[in-house]
């Protein structure tokens, strides 16, 4: 009897032990104790494909934000997609926020190609040159309807 409460102690203190270690983990990895600060940047498109929150923002390949909301413009029936990019990324009123996938079967995300004004984008600020999602079926149709 004694011998079962020691091994049932033992193995409850293991228990306990691996489960804070990978609520300490996983806490760390969604940046609980590191905390970024961010800004909002508001682009319109007319098709934003299978594009979802919490997708990737790059520039040239370099995860710098993500999407953090996507609403419908009830004026202009527009996806109004909302990016959250670390502060310390400073990324010029002229550049191109484009609609990528990773290959054919990847995920989309957002790639910002730098543009060279001076002026920046700010926080809240929206975007001028978007390029909408292409996909894969208007690409055949139009090779093979064309």
């Amino acid at each position: 009897m004694n011998k079962k409460i020691n091994i049932e102690f033992i193995l409850g203190l293991i228990i306990l032990m691996i489960t804070i270690f990978f609520i300490f983990y996983y806490s760390s990895k969604i940046n609980l104790y590191n905390k970024v600060d961010k800004y909002q940047i508001n682009s319109s498109f007319f098709d934003i494909g299978n594009l979802r929150i919490g997708n990737e923002v790059k520039i040239k390949g370099v995860k710098v934000g993500e999407v953090s909301n996507i609403s419908l413009d009830k004026e202009n029936y527009m996806a109004v997609i909302t990016s959250s990019l670390d502060e310390s990324i400073v990324i010029p009123v002229d550049s191109v926020f484009k609609i990528s996938n990773n290959g054919f079967i990847g995920s989309p995300y957002i790639e910002i190609d730098i543009g060279n004004s001076e002026v920046s984008l700010k926080n809240n600020d929206d975007t001028s040159n978007n390029v909408d999602a292409i996909s894969l079926e208007d690409i055949v149709n139009n090779f093979i309807f064309k």
